[in-house]
This record gives structure tokens, sequence and C-alpha cells, in this order.
């Protein structure tokens, strides 16, 4: 069973630039990305700067970035979840 988180961040904040460093950014639970005060930033497979609350919900398990046509994070699959919450589908 595969859990599916969508991208909560307006669209409009969903690229950041730290240095010279391009991220994707993306939160499950927060829309203004202005409100996060420390970030958590991943950088494999991709740059993405996650909230901590989010960060706390995806470690341990393996994850699949689902993007849009435009290239910009629309939500992540849990997959193999024990995750109990909205979102559940079956493969």
């Amino acid at each position: 069973m595969s859990t599916i988180l969508e991208n909560r961040i307006s669209p409009e904040q969903r690229f950041a630039k730290r240095d010279k460093t391009e991220y994707h950014v993306f939160s499950h639970c927060i829309e203004d990305a202005s409100t996060i005060e420390k970030w958590v930033g991943i950088t494999r497979p991709k740059n993405v700067l996650i909230d901590p609350k989010t960060y706390e919900t995806l470690r341990n398990n393996r994850i699949e970035w689902k993007f849009d046509d435009e290239n910009t994070i629309v939500a992540v699959v849990i997959k193999d979840s024990a995750f109990k919450g909205a979102g559940e589908v079956k493969d």
C-alpha cells in the first residue's frame, strides 16, 4: 500500500535558491513557505527543502517525488507505507 501526500505550498513558492543551489520546496502540512523558520534540505535524488514536520513523516520511508508538466513537485508517494492518513491508495 502506498500513501500520496500533496504539496500544500502555494505554487509561486515552490522554488527557492540558497547560495547558488536551486531547490524545490515541499510541505504536506504548510501552505505559506514564509512561515517556516527552519528548513530541512534533501539533496538526493533532487534538491528539496521541506519543513521539519514533513521531514519526520517522510524519513525512513521509500519515497517517489511526483512532478507536473512544469517540473514542479506536486506530491510525494510513500511506498509500502504503514502511514495512516489522508491520501491512502492501493497499488
